[in-house]
Order: C-alpha cells, then structure tokens, then sequence
C-alpha cells in the first residue's frame, strides 16, 4: 500500500531470515558446545538445528510472509 515501506519491509524479511538461519542456530550450538565443554556437541547441535529449519522452511514462510494474497491467480 505505502511504496515507500517496501524496501524497509524486505530488509526485516531478510533480517529474520539470516537470524533464524544463521545467528539463532549459531547461538544455540555455542551455549550447548561451552555447557557440555564439546566441539563436536555444539557442531551436531548446529547441524541438527539447521537439518529442522530446511524442514520447516514452508511453516516458516508463511509466517514470515507479507500476507499479500492478491497476487495469487485463481485460475476458472
């Protein structure tokens, strides 16, 4: 609607995409590789993370999408 908050809308979207991809996953495999005192735990800990994010990625776009429906054609 306003053109002008497109640019800054797109900006978050890929904000949250690298903070759910990349930082939140990083994060978590440090805190679980510094409490276990383990490399290895905190790189299978990342793997596992970012193994369940590619799975969710459908659930994730929708809710991260803009919820711009309109441009969807319904076909007859």
């Amino acid at each position: 609607m306003f053109p002008l908050n497109m640019p800054r809308q797109k900006f978050i979207r890929i904000l949250n995409y690298v903070w759910l991809f990349l930082a939140f996953p990083l994060a978590v495999a440090l805190l679980f590789g510094v409490l276990a005192h383990s490399a290895s735990l905190g790189i299978k800990t990342f793997l596992l993370v970012e193994c369940g994010m590619a799975v969710l990625i459908p659930l994730l776009n929708a809710v991260l999408g803009d919820g711009d429906h309109s441009r969807h054609n319904r076909g007859k």
